[in-house]
């Protein structure tokens, strides 16, 4: 974060910056997990997660350039499909496949 830039929260700046709505879990995404390992800049005060339309800027010009350049974007498994998958392995080896 640049000196000058100016904190807002979260899904404001994001519709300010781009004029579209996200979701807040589609933000929070962004954020925490980021698209193709690029993580938008955040900061939390208090209960709050903020950022800024010029971080905004900078996650879709790195997100753009990745997809252009024809990097597919790493998609990790959720927790509740990791759980699922570990699960079904256990019940194959108990299976004897």
């Amino acid at each position: 974060m640049q000196v000058n830039e100016r904190l807002l929260p979260l899904v404001e700046v994001i519709e300010q910056a781009t004029g579209q709505r996200v979701n807040l879990s589609t933000a929070l995404r962004w954020c925490q997990q980021g698209v193709g390992g690029i993580r938008l800049e955040s900061w939390k005060l208090g209960g709050r997660r903020l950022t800024s339309a010029e971080a905004v800027g900078r996650f879709l010009e790195r997100t753009t350039a990745a997809s252009d350049s024809g990097r597919q974007p790493v998609h990790l498994p959720s927790r509740s499909s990791a759980s699922a998958h570990a699960s079904a392995m256990r019940q194959l080896e108990a299976d004897g496949l």
